[in-house]
């Protein structure tokens, strides 16, 4: 793999080998590395100016300044650069305690070279599609600013403005969403039918309308956590062992704090953490119930679990349509909002879904 442009990776890590292994290894890729071999002389180096790299390999255990101890810091200094960090396999645990706490992802040492620069892409695309809003939302603002100073009374290129405003935000969720996609292979097209039957269901729940492009965000990235989730367990054939489990039911934190460092997804972020949550408190990750649950999660997830009963998976076929609904009927006040169930059997949205998606009932 070769990296389309000169990048630069810092590596934090105080083991020389693993220091060496990486320096030789990225820079053949085309990645200008910079090393540090501690947290602290990370952090120094990350305050002097002297780099601001794209990505940083940070190790959890070194002397001086652990990785645990550094990422806060690093994090506090420059939100946007993702973090990897790099874990030995008995830490696992503490890998993914680092991703709650704003870790992009983890890598287990030792990994390999293909591996570790497939996670970096991937990091460093994630942070090209956020940097380029945050410069689009800057201009935006501008000139935004600019019309209000001098053509208050144009009430119409305001509204202009601001639809303008709305296209880019949703260019940017759906630039995200492709990504989740590229990465599950079994969810093609998945997020863009949560969004559309989680919209309908809205409409029918007559949610307030300021909520409705907040909602299409959370549904569109209901999933985005995921990008910090092995491919190997994603794309799994076959149950997955407990800790594997364990790892997925983190994707709704991951996405969360994703989610956190961009100022116009705060809506959205409860609907995105709560989407796994059930009615009756059994869900994760917190374990909230009835009204507890985001609203807009509460309308996600009957639209995430219907798509996924009503689609076929590595494990198993698609679901008929009577299974789908008997089920659907079953968990209301258990999985699901008995508001929410009234609402999508009232919408009768089952009938035009499984016409459009050629499913056989």
């Amino acid at each position: 793999m070769t990296a389309p442009e000169l990048r630069t990776i810092l590596v934090i890590d105080d083991d020389p080998s693993i220091r060496k292994v990486l320096s030789l290894g990225l820079e053949r890729m085309g990645y200008a590395i910079k090393m540090a071999t501690n947290g602290q002389e990370g952090i120094d180096l990350l305050a002097s100016g002297a780099t601001e790299p794209d990505c940083v390999l940070l190790d959890i255990r070194m002397p001086v300044l652990s990785g645990k101890d550094a990422l806060p810091r690093i994090r506090e200094m420059h939100p946007l650069i993702p973090v990897i960090m790099l874990t030995a396999y008995n830490d696992l645990a503490t890998g993914l305690e680092a991703m709650k706490n704003g870790a992009f992802d983890y890598l287990v040492k030792p990994s390999r070279l293909d591996h570790i620069a497939e996670t970096i892409a991937k990091a460093i695309r994630y942070r090209d599609i956020v940097r380029e809003k945050f410069e689009q939302d800057k201009k935006n603002e501008e000139y935004k600013l600019s019309l209000e100073r001098s053509m208050q009374s144009k009430t119409l290129e305001l509204s202009e403005t601001y639809e303008k405003l709305k296209a880019a935000n949703m260019q940017t969720v759906q630039a995200l969403a492709e990504t989740i996609e590229a990465k599950d292979q079994y969810t093609q097209g998945h997020c863009e039918r949560v969004r559309s039957l989680a919209v309908r269901l809205a409409r029918e729940l007559k949610l307030p309308e300021d909520q409705i492009e907040p909602l299409e965000f959370a549904a569109l990235l209901h999933d985005i956590g995921k990008i910090g989730i092995p491919e190997r367990i994603l794309n799994k054939v076959g149950p997955l062992d407990p800790e594997e489990v364990e790892v997925i039911k983190m994707h709704p934190l991951i996405g969360a704090q994703i989610l956190s460092i961009v100022e116009f997804f705060a809506p959205a972020i409860n609907g995105v953490r709560h989407h796994h949550e059930r009615w009756d408190g059994t869900g994760y990750p917190d374990g909230v119930a009835g009204e507890n649950i985001d609203p807009l999660a509460r309308i996600i997830t009957l639209a995430d679990t219907f798509d996924a009963m009503a689609q076929s998976r590595p494990y198993r076929k698609a679901l008929p349509l009577e299974a789908v609904l008997d089920e659907i009927r079953s968990e209301s006040g258990k999985q699901f909002s008995p508001d929410v169930v009234a609402a999508f059997f009232n919408a009768k949205l089952y009938v035009e879904y499984f016409t459009l998606s050629r499913i056989d009932t």
